[in-house]
C-alpha cells in the first residue's frame, strides 16, 4: 500500500510540475494561450520523445479519469453565474464546440491505432 501511494505521489508530482511549467512558460513569454494548453503540448512532447513512459503515469491518469466528472461540477455550478452570456451568445459557442469536435475527431481518426481487416 505504502508503496502504490508512493508512485501515486510521484505520479501526480510529475503531472504537476508538467502544468506547472506550461503555467510558468506562458506567464514569462505573456503567451495568447492557456497555461494547461501548453502544459498538455509539454506532456504529449514529452511522451512523444519517449522521454515519459505512458506506464509511467498510469495509476494516477487512471485514477484521474475514473473520476473526472467530479472536477467538473464546480464548473457547471459556476456556469449558472454566466446564464444571461449563454443565452445571447449560446450558438456561437455552440458552434465552436461542434468544429473542436469535428477537428479532434479527424486528428483521432487519422493519428489513431487503425483497424485491422479481420477485426
Amino acid at each position: 500500500m505504502a508503496l502504490k501511494l508512493k508512485a501515486i505521489t510521484w505520479q501526480l508530482c510529475v503531472l504537476s510540475l508538467i502544468s506547472f511549467t506550461g503555467d510558468s512558460i506562458v506567464q514569462w513569454f505573456h503567451l495568447p494561450l492557456p497555461g494547461s494548453v501548453l502544459g498538455i503540448a509539454i506532456l504529449f512532447a514529452l511522451l512523444s520523445l519517449g522521454i515519459v513512459k505512458a506506464a509511467q503515469l498510469q495509476m494516477v491518469t487512471g485514477f484521474l479519469l475514473k473520476h473526472m466528472a467530479f472536477f467538473f461540477i464546480p464548473i457547471t455550478v459556476g456556469l449558472m453565474n454566466y446564464w444571461d452570456f449563454f443565452c445571447v451568445n449560446g450558438i456561437g459557442l455552440f458552434g465552436s464546440m461542434a468544429v473542436s469536435l469535428l477537428i479532434a475527431f479527424l486528428v483521432f481518426r487519422i493519428t489513431g491505432p487503425k483497424e485491422k481487416k479481420g477485426e
